[in-house]
C-alpha cells in the first residue's frame, strides 16, 4: 500500500499519460525536487515506478496495481514491439 505522496505521485503520472519527469511531479506536489528524488528512489526500489536515467518515470506493475488497473504484461509489450517491427522500411 503506496503512502499519500506516493499515491499523490501516481496519480500524477497517471494524468501526464504514464510518463512524467522529475520536476513536473515536484511542481504539481508544489515540493522541493531533491524531496520528489527521494520518493522516486524508494518507489523505483519497491517497483511502483521504472525511473530511467533519462529522468523519465513511468508506471510498474505495482503502481498500476495500486491505481486499481489491471497490469499490462511482459508478453503485451513484446507483441507491441513485433507489430512495430513489422512496419519497420528497410533500404
Amino acid at each position: 500500500m503506496p503512502t499519500p505522496d506516493e499515491s499523490k505521485i501516481l496519480k500524477i503520472i497517471e494524468t501526464e499519460g504514464g510518463e512524467c519527469g522529475v520536476g513536473r511531479i515536484a511542481a504539481k506536489m508544489r515540493l522541493d525536487p531533491g524531496y520528489v528524488r527521494i520518493i522516486l528512489r524508494s518507489m523505483g526500489e519497491k517497483n511502483i515506478i521504472n525511473v530511467f536515467r533519462s529522468g523519465k518515470i513511468t508506471l510498474a506493475g505495482k503502481g498500476e496495481t495500486a491505481l486499481g488497473k489491471k497490469p499490462q504484461a511482459a508478453a503485451d509489450g513484446m507483441k507491441r514491439y513485433l507489430e512495430d517491427r513489422a512496419k519497420w522500411k528497410t533500404f
